[in-house]
């Protein structure tokens, strides 16, 4: 470190100098010598150690060694001081040259660009579950299940003793034509249902005397359908006039679109397709074997064979009456009895 700066009254060099006896170079010169001689002995060292540094720390070496000349410079001004002059040029400070590969190892290894951080894209809002329109499973077929049909004619009927003579279901006439309504519906209908038998209404139709419009209001009207799990679809029972024989005075296409228009009415009202009862001869006569009704449910009068033959226009029956002289415990009169050709569960899976 060089001294600080005396005052020049206790300074005799400078009151020396004031007098023109002591010139200031050689001041400076006789003061600081030993200072500028011990700094350029260590110049090597400094060297050396700059070397082993990085190439940044060397830098700072020779502003540090710059800096020192600067004040040699500044202290030996004049050519008066060759000593002064010859220490600075007798050892020139230069950057030390630095092989390339160490240098190379002194700079600092170059961060990776650090990505930016992925911004999760944003999941699509999930659509609203779509209803479930998947098909319920077809219920197996089983085998035949037995049932009757009854009217006001079979009277007071004792429903646990029919369910417990092995019928499963039931049809009960509700109305016939414009004009009769079975007395007996409500208690039949009902008395079976509370029994355990599953049970349909049907009604007895009368195309010529009155639009079909009207005879489906009566029928559905009387026979008041629950989807309740317990009931058939509606049934529209055709057969030949039974006053006077034929087709009631109606053409074929009459009588279709009489049948097409009674079942639309009860589908509109029920949501279900009407079962339709009718016997061969009929269907070919009076409906002309139209196919227009394949997609409904076919209850099928024929007696007395083992192997009854379907209408044209249908694939096969559904129930079939088979006699009008069976016997069933709790009914004391002769009763029509029925087979549904698939099975219990297929008859429930019906009753839907």
């Amino acid at each position: 470190m060089i001294p600080e700066h005396r005052n020049e009254s206790q300074n005799p060099e400078y009151n020396d100098h004031s007098r023109g006896q002591v010139p200031v170079a050689r001041h400076f010169r006789e003061r600081d010598a030993p200072y500028l001689t011990a700094i350029r002995d260590k110049l090597p060292e400094l060297v050396a150690r700059a070397t082993r540094r990085r190439a940044a720390q060397a830098g700072v070496a020779v502003a540090a060694v710059g800096v020192i000349g600067l004040l040699v410079g500044c202290g030996t001004s004049g050519q008066s001081e060759p000593e002064v002059q010859d220490a600075a040029l007798q050892a020139p400070i230069q950057a030390p040259s630095v092989p390339q590969q160490q240098a190379d190892s002194a700079k600092p290894e170059p961060q990776a660009a650090q990505p930016a951080p992925a911004v999760p894209e944003q999941e699509p809002a999930a659509a609203p579950a779509a209803p479930d329109t998947q098909a319920e499973p077809e219920a197996p077929p089983g085998p035949p299940v037995e049932g009757i049909d009854v009217s006001n004619h079979n009277g007071d009927i004792d429903w646990k003793q029919v369910a417990a003579d092995g019928k499963k279901f039931t049809f009960v006439l509700a109305t016939d034509g414009t004009s009769f309504t079975n007395p007996r519906y409500g208690e039949q209908y009902h008395g079976a249902k509370e029994a355990g038998l599953i049970a349909g209404a049907y009604h007895f139709a009368r195309p010529g005397s009155s639009s079909a419009e009207e005879q489906a209001e009566r029928f559905l009207k009387t026979a008041d359908y629950q989807a309740d799990g317990k009931t058939l679809p509606p049934v529209l029972d055709l057969e030949v006039d039974p006053k006077a024989g034929g087709c009631y005075g109606l053409s074929v296409d009459q009588m279709q679109q009489w049948t097409k228009t009674f079942n639309e009415k009860v589908k509109e009202r029920t949501g279900k397709d009407a079962i339709i009862y009718a016997n061969p001869s009929f269907w070919r006569e009076c409906m002309g074997s139209t196919d227009a009704f394949g997609n409904h449910a076919l209850w099928l009068a024929s007696y007395d064979v083992d192997n009854p033959a379907v209408p044209n226009g249908f694939g096969d029956w559904d129930f079939w009456q088979y006699t009008s002289k069976g016997k069933v415990a709790g009914i004391n009169t002769n009763t029509d009895l029925n087979k549904y050709k698939e099975g219990l569960a297929r008859l429930e899976r019906l009753a839907r």
